[in-house]
């Protein structure tokens, strides 16, 4: 059954992991609780609120129940939600103290959407919406329940120097980008006025230093990647951004097999309830959080760059949330601008319904306007 939401607004706020319930009359009205995190008490910036009307054991039970929930990462172990949040949840017993069992599996969101559409992963990373539609459009049966990034990660880099300085200056001069330009970026020229005609695409391998080095005039990079690396050599750069010239794109997205969602709606629900609590731990201890990355990759792990890769990301996502929801809470209109974006590109051969593509009713019962409802201890 899925969880009723709290019928009155939270009362009190969180204090410095103090613990404060005040008072709010009768009936089923949620309470506001300070987060009380393993290991070590380690509080977090996440406000919580608890749901009296709900029977927190039994729900744990039928949890237990629902057996292993396999999760596929995005990027590996790279530091970019939802992937450290999910880890941070596993870490800190969320996932545990939720009856759920969840192995976590590292990949790429590509095969992720794969494995979720053959009923192999029942939850999965994905780095926009857009991977998720072009699933749905190939006959996934799959749904995105959650975004984190209202605004997009991904932008053209040029020199400092460079006398680029908008999408409409790209004509005459080479772009590189990585296998295929996304349907954002082609949105954002058609919005500019630009006759791509003129502007050369190459398609080159990930190393920035070919923009230094002159082989081309631009690159289409991730904020949180490329323009680090370039820094780090000692080049200054320039990013142009596609969401400043209406082709806004979002990022860091969960997605479901719609079968599993369908049979065990309240694992979902809490899975996304771990995960949402993660994310304020994350943000109040970063370090902590990169190192049990790190402990988890069991490759060469750039503990610096994915520092960065951190920072700008969480940076992005708190500056896109959307005013009184919690994180990772997602707009429909998020989604229909991918579906038109990808439809105009003719990435997808027909327009999709937005319900056919994700569905808000798991993450829109895990909160109260903007607080995380978790059982209280």
């Amino acid at each position: 059954m899925v969880m009723k939401k709290a019928k009155a607004r939270v009362l009190s706020v969180l204090l410095m992991g103090c613990l404060m319930l005040v008072a709010a009359g009768c009936g089923n009205k949620a309470e506001s609780v300070a987060s009380n995190n393993t290991p070590g008490n380690t509080s977090t910036n996440t406000p919580a609120a608890t749901e009296s009307g709900t029977d927190w054991a039994a729900r744990k039970a039928e949890n237990e129940k629902v057996g292993t929930i396999t999760y596929i990462t995005g990027y590996y172990y790279a530091a970019s939600p939802p992937d450290i949040e999910t880890v941070m949840a596993q870490e800190l017993g969320y996932f545990k103290e939720l009856g759920l069992n969840v192995k976590i599996q590292p990949g790429l969101d590509s095969e992720g959407m794969k494995f979720l559409a053959a009923g192999q992963a029942q939850i999965a990373s994905a780095g926009t919406p857009s991977l998720v539609i072009q699933s749905v459009a190939s006959g996934a049966p799959i749904k995105g329940i959650a975004t984190f990034g209202a605004s997009g990660t991904g932008a053209i880099m040029v020199m400092d120097d460079s006398p680029i300085k908008g999408p409409k200056d790209l004509e005459g001069k080479t772009l590189g980008f990585h296998g295929a330009l996304p349907a954002n970026y082609e949105a954002m020229f058609k919005n500019s006025g630009v006759d791509v005609t003129k502007i050369k695409g190459v398609s080159v391998g990930y190393d920035p230093t070919i923009l230094s080095s002159g082989k081309v005039d631009a690159l289409t990079v991730y904020k949180s990647n490329e323009p680090y690396i370039m820094e780090q050599a000692g080049h200054k750069v320039r990013l142009i951004d596609p969401g400043q010239y209406g082709a806004e794109t979002s990022f860091g997205v969960i997605a479901a097999n719609n079968d599993f969602a369908k049979a065990h709606p309240e694992a979902v629900e809490d899975f996304l309830r771990a995960v949402s609590k993660a994310h304020g731990y994350a943000l109040a201890h970063p370090d902590e959080s990169l190192k049990v990355l790190e402990k988890q990759s069991q490759s060469t792990y750039d503990i610096k760059a994915e520092t960065n890769r951190w920072s700008v990301e969480s940076k992005i996502l708190e500056g896109s949330k959307s005013k009184g929801h919690g994180v990772a809470w997602q707009a429909n209109e998020q989604w229909q601008r991918e579906i038109t974006m990808l439809f105009n590109s003719k990435v997808i051969k027909k327009t999709l319904d937005v319900n056919d593509v994700m569905d808000n009713r798991y993450i829109d019962s895990i909160y109260d306007r903007e607080l995380l409802i978790w059982p209280q201890s």
